[in-house]
């Protein structure tokens, strides 16, 4: 009977967070509504400013803020409150958070020329619109709900507790290893695709976004890199490659 009722609260609970998006057409999981990105993303970036060394002025943040503004206003959500901040630490980075909110990292903007630059934030940008923090955090929440459901139901039917910790420990890592980062490299596919669109509708030249990657394997320290089966990320190669296959489609929005 638990293992009944956990199966129809769990189909229940999914079904009523699966929503299509509007600009991918791809159906998401996301238990967040998008009024509370805006929120979520200014509590985060108030929390990191506090404790990095964030850029709002001078030719840095003035260069990331051009590049951004002109990104934003030709997205799908151009009303958001964007935000672009500069990170003052030789990391070879950038992030966005829900609701409009993109970090570009120092060592970026001194390795990489505007059409370059602007091919990364294309990216984050796409990363906002397509509202994948949220995704990550509403994944991230119900297979931890999940997993603790697995203890409860394992404790139930065996009265064995150690059975119980082994299954919820099981299951944490096959949702790493076979849900989160596979999703999450989807998530990055996703936003290389549509944020090269972005960078091509604002006039910026999209082959640039296969010499960013180029670039990137060659900026990366000690010349290698983890699996990409145990990355959140693809692999360069993957990425140029997918990049390269539509890079007809990418002009046809740069030459309009």
């Amino acid at each position: 009977m638990i293992r009944k009722a956990l199966i129809a609260a769990s189909v229940l609970f999914l079904s009523a967070c699966m929503a299509e998006n509007s600009v991918t057409g791809r159906s998401q999981f996301i238990m967040i509504p998008p009024s509370q990105d805006v929120a979520l993303g200014l509590e985060a970036l108030n929390q990191v400013k506090e404790t990095a060394p964030v850029v709002t002025t001078g030719v840095m943040a003035t260069r990331v803020q051009r590049i951004g503004e002109r990104i934003a206003k030709i997205s799908d959500k151009p009303d958001l409150p964007w935000e672009f901040i500069v990170i003052d630490e030789p990391v070879l980075n950038a992030w966005a958070l829900p609701g409009g909110k993109v970090a570009i990292y120092r060592k970026m903007l001194d390795n990489l020329n505007d059409q370059q630059l602007a091919a990364v934030i294309g990216h984050e940008v796409a990363h906002a619109v397509l509202r994948h923090g949220a995704e990550q955090m509403s994944r991230a929440q119900a297979q931890n709900m999940a997993i603790v459901g697995l203890g409860v139901l394992v404790s139930s039917q065996t009265e064995d507790q150690q059975m119980a910790q082994m299954a919820v420990g099981l299951g944490a890592l096959a949702a790493q290893g076979f849900v989160s980062l596979p999703h999450s490299r989807k998530m990055e596919l996703e936003a290389d695709h549509i944020g090269t669109i972005y960078m091509a509708k604002a006039g910026y030249d999209p082959r640039n976004s296969i010499t960013l990657w180029q670039k990137m394997a060659q900026l990366k320290e000690g010349g290698g890199s983890q699996p990409t089966f145990l990355s959140t990320h693809p692999s360069d190669d993957k990425r140029i490659d997918r990049l390269s296959a539509r890079m007809d489609e990418y002009l046809s929005y740069y030459r309009r």
